[in-house]
């Protein structure tokens, strides 16, 4: 929903948005790995996404930035919170929200989620990835013969 409302009024790039959503696509050959924190692998995938994210306009150079201070990339991959932490140099303040989801995304892909629900209270409001409390008098007042409520439990709930 964010992401169409954001569309809808020209606040969202759709070249970010399918790198986001897809990521690096083709045969990208990875340069020597200059990190001692990813291992070979790690590096072939970060080293992927960089790549290719440098393409976008708004991202050109990152691949060399990153390269050249790597070091610096450490605290967000090291950190518990990386969705939160700013990135190196003056790339914190050169992009949007969405798009410091796209280098994230290319260093700690296990903590994406987190960074979405973010950009959404950002843009929309903590409303929208808070579920609803289930007040039980609301739903009965609801019911009736031909709208019943059906009760789903998950294994270890006290009803």
């Amino acid at each position: 929903m964010t992401i169409k409302i954001l569309s809808g009024n020209g606040k969202m790039d759709g070249q970010e948005l399918r790198f986001l959503l897809a990521g690096p696509s083709g045969d990208i050959k990875p340069v020597p790995n200059p990190t001692t924190w990813l291992d070979d692998i790690e590096w072939t995938e970060v080293y992927r996404n960089l790549f290719k994210m440098s393409e976008l306009d708004c991202l050109k150079g990152m691949d060399k930035y990153f390269i050249q201070n790597e070091g610096e990339f450490k605290k967000i991959f090291d950190s518990g919170t990386p969705e939160t932490e700013p990135l190196p140099g003056d790339w914190d303040s050169k992009l949007n929200s969405f798009q410091r989801m796209i280098v994230l995304k290319a260093i700690r892909i296990d903590k994406i989620v987190l960074a979405t629900q973010n950009y959404i209270v950002e843009h929309i409001g903590e409303q929208f990835i808070t579920p609803p409390i289930f007040d039980l008098r609301k739903s009965y007042k609801e019911s009736a013969l031909t709208t019943p409520l059906v009760f789903i439990l998950s294994k270890g709930a006290d009803p």
